[in-house]
């Protein structure tokens, strides 16, 4: 075999002279690694490319993962949307916006769920809020309302309900519906009929009758 010498740089040459095997002279290994390079079947020897936010796996490495999954085709590309929407899911968070129906409190509900509501922060959840504040403040007022939101911010509590409101903080005064006052004037008094007939019953008298009957 016809042979001819070539410069290598000394750098690459103590490389090569390191890892080449026991059994194998230097220029006999170098000779290995030209050959198995110019046939393309370098890979083994090379390290994989520098895994970046821009890498995209080859179809090789693709099949490879599949292969590992015990996933054939179909399977595979069903898991991969399967984990595609579980990522989505995850960074998708829910914006809590407070409707214009309780544009009086929007500062203070805000605030509320921000820092001092406990628990869960879903869609579901703060449908719940709106809707029993805006209870409250129907059939109570706006100002028991804000004050509701304010307790529950500085306790920390999972959620304002009317039941809540009603069964724990509801104040001896207030009511939903109007009650008469009471009142130990003569003229508040509801008279009765024996008030006016004392106990002989009914008068008989057409004049008292008639002043009596209007």
């Amino acid at each position: 075999m016809d042979t001819m010498s070539i410069k290598l740089d000394a750098d690459v040459y103590n490389s090569m002279e390191a890892k080449k095997p026991r059994y194998l002279s230097t220029s006999g290994f170098i000779a290995l690694v030209l050959e198995i390079h110019d046939k393309g079947e370098v890979a083994g020897l090379t390290l994989p490319p520098l895994q970046s936010p821009h890498h995209q796996p080859t179809l090789n490495e693709e099949r490879i993962e599949r292969e590992k999954e015990g996933l054939n085709e179909s399977e595979a590309n069903v898991h991969k949307g399967r984990k595609g929407e579980r990522k989505e899911t995850k960074t998708k968070r829910y914006q809590f916006v407070v409707p214009d129906e309780l544009d009086f409190c929007k500062g203070d509900l805000t605030t509320y769920w921000k820092e001092g509501k406990t628990g869960k922060k879903t869609e579901h959840a703060a449908k719940l809020l709106f809707l029993e504040v805006a209870k409250i403040a129907a059939f109570y007022s706006e100002s028991i309302a804000l004050e509701q939101i304010a307790l529950a911010t500085a306790n920390g509590w999972e959620s304002i309900t009317l039941k809540n409101y009603e069964r724990f903080g509801l104040a001896p005064n207030v009511s939903k519906q109007t009650k008469e006052p009471e009142s130990k004037h003569p003229a508040y008094k509801v008279f009765k009929a024996s008030d006016v007939y004392g106990d002989k019953g009914p008068t008989t008298n057409p004049v008292m009758q008639s002043l009596l009957n209007g």
